[in-house]
């Protein structure tokens, strides 16, 4: 049944293909060398959360990082590597409203994977999941900025904001400014 579900995306694909239009190569963007530098949004890999459509993004306009919560824990090595490529000067945490990530838990993560593997429930004792039910989405999203703001490679000039992304209405709601880099 997935397959089938996936063929169906795949002649999505070939009937797109009479409107591709190729994006510039790495190569060229790099040698480019703008003269501020990207913006990167970390949101959830919730479906329903598109960041092109939230943000009206066109293609090229900002990297984007997805991943389960948007926690930027896991977003630290994907930072690392584009980071180095091309320069990034804003980073946007995006949580959002009824995201899984708040009605979950890491225990019950456990338990459910624990029960999929037994033989492998000690590689998951102590793993964090990076759920926030017990601290909510603000926290959340205040707990991942700092965590970037004191992330060892993070650009001097860099800011980091983060935002709470309400899913019922659409809009996005400032959770956390950007520090004055002035001082």
């Amino acid at each position: 049944m997935a397959d089938r579900r996936f063929e169906e995306l795949l002649e999505r694909n070939q009937r797109s293909l009479g409107n591709y239009q190729a994006p510039p190569l790495l190569q060229n963007i790099v040698e480019m060398k703008p003269e501020s530098g990207a913006i990167c949004i970390i949101t959830c890999a919730d479906a329903r959360v598109n960041p092109d459509e939230f943000l009206g993004l066109t293609r090229g306009e900002a990297l984007v990082i997805r991943n389960a919560g948007g926690r930027a824990a896991d977003a630290l090595r994907s930072l690392e590597v584009m980071g180095s490529i091309a320069p990034i000067d804003l980073i946007v945490v995006v949580h959002h409203t009824d995201c899984g990530g708040l009605f979950t838990n890491d225990d019950e993560i456990r338990s459910k994977l624990c029960d999929r593997a037994p033989a492998h429930a000690s590689t998951i004792t102590d793993k964090w999941f990076g759920t926030f039910q017990s601290i909510g989405l603000d926290e959340s999203i205040g707990e991942d900025v700092e965590a970037i703001r004191q992330w060892p490679f993070l650009p001097v000039e860099a800011q980091v904001v983060g935002y709470a992304y309400e899913l019922e209405t659409g809009s996005l709601r400032k959770v956390v400014p950007g520090k004055d880099l002035r001082k």
